[in-house]
């Protein structure tokens, strides 16, 4: 976005290590089909070696988990879709959309995600990324605009127009979904107009100090919205008692979310940035706020703040253990089970940045 820099889903990426050496830049024949794309996707992912970090990255304490039908199968059953019916404005713009790998990053954030929701729920990944795109290339105005009415039609108050393929395609996965469960649909679709509000408020300019940051951005990077979409995906019902029991899991998780998200896009944000500083808005970034506040160099904030991401997990984990000593040293099942895809959201999360092409270009 101009006005608001950097959405959810998209700025997931970026991870090197030292002494591997950078790879060729990837590239995808002119013209490409679909099947070409994803043939030379598949053979790409297999073969890309982590980037070239600045730093060492210190060890994370997560377990991570990949999904048991795999990245292969997830993406053919989502990505031809997207290939058939999404508007891209260009041939680049599609072959650079599918070469990020969302449906390996599916396979490692959501693995609890049973297989009669996988489609429909990767489907939902897809389109955040797909909005967020739309969202970049507009003015406030029309930012406001594109969001209500996203608003209206995911909740039911309008009707998509068939013209449109961002409406439709919205409209009809939320519809399959809510068919399948009504129950957490419902929780989806208010954790999508969350999201939406959060990445498009004015609010977020005000922010300059590191704490509110932080609260503000455990919600514009999709705490409502992911945390859902555990539960929708896994058929995870969990008590209102129990939700606000892992409140303190899911904002640990999703501040984790957010400073990897800083860390690894800073770079390319940081290049935009500097390209057109007097766009009216400062770098969305805790590596910006950290740096302005300490006078620190960018490169020593994303130091810092890898260490408070590590310092997360260890939170994460100590509070796991306390709430299963709140409830007579175990949890239920589904809680359980959701307790576990907060941590594999995370591990996934930090996993594919470190993979994804999209910040090698």
């Amino acid at each position: 976005m101009r006005h608001f820099s950097r959405a959810c889903a998209r700025h997931l990426a970026l991870g090197l290590r030292i002494g591997i050496p950078r790879p060729r830049p990837y590239e995808l024949p002119r013209n490409s089909t679909f099947k070409q794309i994803t043939t030379s996707l598949s053979r790409y992912s297999s073969e890309a070696p982590l980037h070239h970090q600045l730093y060492e990255i210190p060890p994370s304490r997560l377990e991570s988990k990949i999904h048991p039908l795999g990245w292969e199968a997830i993406q053919a059953q989502t990505e031809p879709w997207f290939d058939q019916h999404w508007e891209f404005a260009s041939e680049k713009e599609k072959e650079g959309f599918f070469a990020l790998g969302m449906s390996r990053a599916f396979s490692q954030f959501f693995p609890l995600t049973l297989d009669d929701r996988v489609e429909m729920t990767c489907k939902l990944h897809y389109l955040i990324l797909l909005i967020d795109d739309q969202l970049e290339k507009m003015d406030l105005l029309e930012m406001l605009s594109y969001r209500n009415r996203l608003i209206q039609i995911v909740r039911g108050q309008s009707k998509p127009d068939r013209k449109k393929c961002f409406e439709w395609m919205l409209f009809d996965t939320f519809q399959l979904m809510q068919s399948t469960d009504d129950v957490l649909a419902r929780g989806l679709v208010e954790g999508f107009c969350a999201l939406l509000q959060a990445q498009t408020t004015e609010e977020r300019m005000s922010v300059k100090h590191l704490g509110p940051y932080l609260e503000h951005r455990e919600v514009d990077v999709g705490r409502p919205f992911y945390s859902a979409l555990i539960r929708f995906g896994a058929d995870l019902h969990l008590s209102s008692p129990e939700l606000s029991q892992t409140a303190a899991l899911e904002s640990c998780a999703f501040r984790f979310m957010g400073v990897l998200n800083d860390i690894y896009s800073w770079d390319r944000e940081s290049k935009v940035y500097q390209g057109n500083p007097t766009d009216g808005a400062r770098p969305f970034s805790a590596i910006y706020i950290l740096s302005q506040e300490t006078g620190l160099s960018y490169t020593a904030c994303k130091r810092l703040m890898y260490a408070y991401c590590r310092e997360l997990e260890i939170v994460l984990k100590q509070s796991i253990e306390d709430l299963k000593q709140e409830n007579g040293g175990t949890l239920r099942p589904e809680m359980d089970k959701y307790t576990k895809g907060l941590e594999y959201l995370m591990s996934g999360i930090e996993q594919w940045s470190q993979w994804t092409p999209r910040y090698r270009q």
